[in-house]
């Protein structure tokens, strides 16, 4: 597949701190330059079964193995202390949505999952 750069992709996470664990990440991704003035923070129209809006984190990609650099990022955020109950979920830009289980988050399967939900090829990101 061909991919037109930046591409977005949309964070969410499934925890009972949602807004919390969002604005943690949130504040984790701009330490990287790579992800500075690169995410944003806000609700959707869609609505979950409790009837609040529903928060994600968007997060612009750019090309040159910046996916590698998020997956890395993620993972290590993950690992935090408090954080092994959180399972993150990540939409692209096509609608595929992929689960990040922090039990399970090594770098390299949160590359491939990213790979999975933004759709490209991921030797042609490396």
């Amino acid at each position: 597949m061909i991919v037109e750069w930046p591409v977005e992709a949309h964070i969410r996470t499934a925890s009972a701190n949602e807004r919390k664990h969002l604005e943690s990440l949130e504040s984790w991704l701009r330490l990287d330059s790579n992800f500075q003035r690169k995410t944003r923070l806000s609700g959707t129209l869609a609505e979950d079964d409790l009837g609040a809006a529903v928060e994600l984190l968007a997060v612009a990609i750019g090309g040159g193995g910046v996916i590698s650099v998020l997956a890395t990022s993620l993972s290590a955020w993950l690992q935090q202390p408090r954080k092994s109950d959180i399972t993150l979920k990540v939409t692209g830009p096509s609608g595929t949505t992929v689960e990040i289980d922090a039990k399970r988050a090594t770098p390299q399967e949160v590359n491939e999952l990213l790979g999975r939900a933004l759709e490209i090829d991921q030797e042609a990101t490396e």
